[in-house]
């Protein structure tokens, strides 16, 4: 009753479809800046490092391949195999392994 005869911005606990789509539309704003802000600084990092391999002469090493599966337990052909002391132990058993896996 007395609800009625207040201004319509002074009625307590109501808040306005206007209030909430304002809110709504800052935060999807703030989402693009910060997607914007991504998308840029990975751009210009991707063009800094073209330009930085063109000045070095860069060639990509033997051992980076993108082709090689990055988790396996298979040795690469193109990795060398360890001959020391230590390296014939872990080959040994890593093969262990691989038999009990298999039977």
């Amino acid at each position: 009753m007395i609800s009625r005869g207040l201004p319509r911005k002074n009625r307590p606990g109501r808040c306005t479809e206007l209030n909430v789509a304002g809110v709504i539309v800052l935060i999807v704003l703030l989402g693009i800046a910060f997607a914007a802000g991504y998308f840029t600084r990975d751009h210009i990092s991707s063009k800094r490092r073209a330009e930085a391999r063109r000045w070095r002469e860069y060639s990509e090493p033997d051992w980076l391949s993108a082709n090689a599966p990055a988790n396996t337990n298979e040795i690469a052909s193109a990795i060398p195999a360890v001959t020391g002391e230590l390296g014939q132990m872990l080959t040994r058993w890593e093969s262990r392994a691989r038999a009990r896996r298999a039977g």
